[in-house]
């Protein structure tokens, strides 16, 4: 069997740095497969780039934590705070209302078809927010309506996927990130890729006013956008005679 791999960069969309960063790590480097938050103002510029990137399998990172929502705040009650705002962290996350889940994130689907002129490849989550039950129902019920694969955020949420049908990867590695988003672990990672299809979860971006100003996860992005166009990496996918790939590809088998 092959060594596939696809490289996602999360947070397409969310500030114009960030969109830089993706695009460059894409066109110099590993990254095959952004997601992207559709709720932000730099989200209609990035889906506007998408036609300059046609190798770039693009998903939605559907966002109901740390940012605003997509619909007015009073038809998701359950959802956000006083000031009409997501919870900051899944964790903080209280009664949601399934109707409500629902409704937001088909709502960010339309809106991803309006900004990229097409269906997402796949669905994941911001801060894996499909961990949570609710969520992943609804998560879930999005993606059969439109036959599309999402994110295996964790054993468990593969298993749900195979019960349902749904198309997710083999594995999903998400310790690309913070102190371990380092040369030596990206290398031995590759090194180390087993058959099948296997996920890379990445943030790369260049940090902007914009990332500061609202994100804790900000010059981090600037050295995973560096190390996803490092010499050394490009030379270990070759090596080890791996295919970088995207989520359509999960669609097309």
């Amino acid at each position: 069997m092959s060594r596939l791999l696809i490289v996602n960069a999360d947070d397409l969309g969310r500030t114009e740095g960030i969109n830089r960063g993706i695009f460059e790590a894409h066109e110099r480097g590993l990254v095959t497969s952004p997601t992207m938050m559709v709720g932000f103002p730099a989200a209609e510029a990035a889906g506007a780039a998408l036609a300059r990137y046609p190798a770039l399998g693009v998903g939605l990172h559907v966002t109901l934590t740390g940012a605003k929502p997509t619909l007015p705040p009073s038809r998701i009650p359950s959802l956000v705070d006083a000031e009409g705002r997501f919870a900051r962290h899944p964790d903080a996350l209280g009664a949601i209302a399934p109707r409500e889940v629902l409704a937001e994130i088909r709502h960010q689907l339309e809106l991803f078809r309006r900004m990229a002129g097409r269906l997402p490849t796949h669905l994941d989550s911001h801060h894996h927010s499909h961990r949570h039950p609710v969520i992943l129902d609804a998560l879930v019920e999005v993606a059969r309506e439109h036959r599309l694969p999402v994110r295996r955020s964790s054993t468990d949420i593969g298993r749900r996927l195979a019960a349902e049908g749904l198309r997710t990867t083999e594995r999903f590695d998400e310790g690309f990130f913070g102190e371990t988003a380092t040369l030596a672990y990206l290398v031995g990672f590759l090194r180390g890729l087993r058959t099948g299809v296997t996920e890379l979860m990445s943030h790369p971006g260049y940090a902007d006013d914009e990332l500061r100003r609202t994100s804790a996860y900000a010059d981090d992005r600037d050295r995973e956008r560096e190390l996803l166009t490092h010499p050394e990496a490009m030379a270990a996918v070759r090596e080890c005679g791996i295919t970088l790939t995207n989520f359509g590809s999960l669609c097309a088998s």
